[in-house]
């Protein structure tokens, strides 16, 4: 594991990092207890101890990328960016759960989890612009976590009934798209593609995330969600045409 040959500061930085998030945990599972039962309250603790010990295990296996990119030296912590993006991966369970308590009548959860994470979902790039800390690890792994987190939260969503089925699917198929052509290219060309932000990915990121949330929150509220639904619906099938179609060129231009 590179977590054992990389400098004391880093691996420090990510123990603090495990232990502090897995105490949360235990704090989110204590709240829940209060509305939930026991029953549901321990397997929200399993689930989200289980998702975040392999993502904290996954993070120990890549911290060599956690390289800034303008400096081309490695960090001596995670980095607030980095820490962001890994919470947002954590919150696709609790989005899942805060669903499943929706179908149940309880809101709350589910409205708060997910508006914090698609926060998180603007504020990491942002800090990481500011700060300088942009590292190879975030630029791989963030279009990835928004894939797991955007497409775990309307699914579950469309599995409750709140979003339509199709809109899932698209959604889900705007975020596995550049990850299967990423295998793909590896496979082929033996080199991994260049990943970077696009504006029409980031106009689809922000559609998801606004209509996921417009959606949860109409329903928390009673409001009719159906009579402005359409207007969503629709930006979010042109931006992920737009997403799709420039991964699509800028895949053709690395071959």
């Amino acid at each position: 594991m590179q977590i054992f040959h990389l400098n004391e500061e880093l691996r420090g930085s990510w123990l603090r990092f495990t232990v502090l998030v897995g105490v949360a945990i235990v704090i989110a599972a204590a709240v829940a207890l209060r509305f939930a039962g026991v029953n549901e309250a321990s397997w929200f603790l399993g689930t989200s101890l289980l998702w975040w010990s392999i993502l904290s295990f996954d993070l120990a296996l890549h911290l060599g990328l956690m390289v800034n990119l303008e400096s081309g030296e490695l960090q001596h912590s995670l980095g607030w960016p980095n820490r962001l993006t890994e919470l947002r991966a954590l919150a696709a369970v609790w989005v899942a759960w805060g669903a499943h308590w929706a179908d149940g009548g309880v809101y709350l959860p589910l409205v708060l989890v997910f508006g914090l994470a698609a926060v998180t979902d603007l504020l990491d790039g942002w800090l990481a612009r500011r700060g300088h800390a942009s590292t190879r690890w975030g630029r791989l792994y963030d279009p990835i976590v928004d894939g797991v987190f955007f497409s775990v939260a309307s699914i579950s969503l469309a599995v409750i009934g709140i979003l339509p089925q199709w809109l899932a699917a698209l959604v889900t198929l705007r975020y596995a798209f550049p990850i299967a052509g990423g295998i793909a290219f590896l496979l082929i060309r033996r080199r991994t593609l260049r990943v970077r932000h696009t504006p029409w990915g980031r106009a689809s990121s922000a559609g998801v995330a606004f209509t996921v949330f417009a959606a949860a929150a109409a329903a928390s509220l009673g409001l009719p969600f159906h009579i402005i639904a359409p207007v969503f619906y629709a930006f979010v099938g042109i931006t992920a045409l737009g997403a799709f179609v420039t991964i699509l060129i800028k895949g053709i231009e690395q071959v």
